[in-house]
């Protein structure tokens, strides 16, 4: 792999090998096909497996039952899916997950140790060309996702005051809201933390989350924090990206997991805020398989986002 993730920041990246960390929890116990949620039947069916029995586990994931039943992967494989009551695929499971976990654990404490060495000088001053947030005001991306009409408003907060504490080092973050809008309705706002090092590689030290319906909270489902639900920062961009760096933007055991690749540095993206050429591509994978393309402008940032069954394209760029 030709990278250039130097230093700490390397070891940072290494936790990208290993899946999320298995919950400890009791034996399940088996449940009646017609006995199981409709939302967990179809999530299995969607993943390789068939009607049978599934266990129901003695644990939960944000506050939702957990079911497992075998499923496959994207490359036929078999394996465990791990599944919540309302549905989502929290993870899938492969054999040997006993050996998996001891290898995770033990990649995610050197991961977490090597972050302790990172220095930042001046956190706030994100000036990576790939992603210069200390200069941006305002983005807005529309497009479809899932058969829905999105827009979302990406609006920078330098008035928001935030630190944390890595090892000795008390890092103030800056912060960006993210609004996003559902066929013209409310349906969440994020507060993303984010933090230069002096090698210029930006991470994401986590988000608050607020999910709408009808108009009020009515959640907080993906939220965390660097310190407190993980030891180990997102890595979102390199400080000087080449094609076959391999990072992870979020590494959240339970919650969330994206594991990045960058394919390109020479992409040509015309978007309706103009064209712009010598993009980065970034192939990321979800922690329920799915794969999704980011596409950065030099200079600007995010431009274009191609989910699954999806398009989300910059609108318009505001900076200062």
């Amino acid at each position: 792999m030709n990278t250039t993730i130097n230093g700490a920041a390397l070891l940072a990246a290494v936790a990208v090998l290993g899946c999320a960390l298995a919950p400890k929890g009791f034996a399940g116990q088996p449940t009646k096909w017609e006995e199981v949620p409709e939302a967990v039947r179809a999530t299995v069916l969607a993943n390789g497996g068939k009607a049978g029995s599934v266990d129901l586990e003695g644990e939960k994931i944000r506050g939702q039952a957990v079911y497992e039943a075998v499923g496959k992967d994207k490359n036929g494989k078999e394996v465990d899916l791990v599944i919540t009551g309302d549905g989502k695929l929290a993870r899938m499971k492969y054999d040997g997950a006993s050996d998996q976990a001891r290898e995770d654990a033990a990649a995610a404490k050197a991961a977490a140790n090597a972050f302790l060495t990172v220095k930042f000088s001046h956190p706030r001053d994100i000036t990576n060309p790939w992603l210069p947030l200390s200069s941006l005001k305002q983005d807005i991306l529309e497009g479809r996702e899932g058969g829905k009409e999105l827009r979302i408003e990406r609006t920078m907060k330098p008035e928001i005051r935030k630190t944390f504490k890595v090892g000795r080092q008390t890092v103030e973050v800056l912060v960006m809201e993210d609004r996003e809008f559902e066929n013209g309705t409310l349906a969440e706002i994020t507060l993303d933390y984010f933090a230069q090092a002096d090698d210029g590689t930006v991470y994401y030290l986590g988000e608050d989350v607020d999910e709408y319906k009808g108009g009020k909270v009515a959640g907080h489902s993906g939220a965390w924090l660097y310190g407190k639900q993980t030891k180990v920062p997102g890595l979102l961009m390199p400080g000087q990206p080449r094609v076959g760096d391999k990072f992870r933007s979020e590494d959240v055991p339970k919650i969330t997991t994206e594991d990045n690749e960058i394919l390109s540095l020479s992409e040509t993206v015309t978007v309706p805020a103009g064209t712009y050429h010598d993009c980065l591509k970034i192939k990321e994978v979800l922690s329920d398989g799915a794969i999704e393309y980011k596409y950065y402008a030099k200079g600007v940032g995010c431009i274009r986002e191609l989910p699954e069954g999806g398009d989300v394209t910059l609108k318009s760029h505001a900076s200062k």
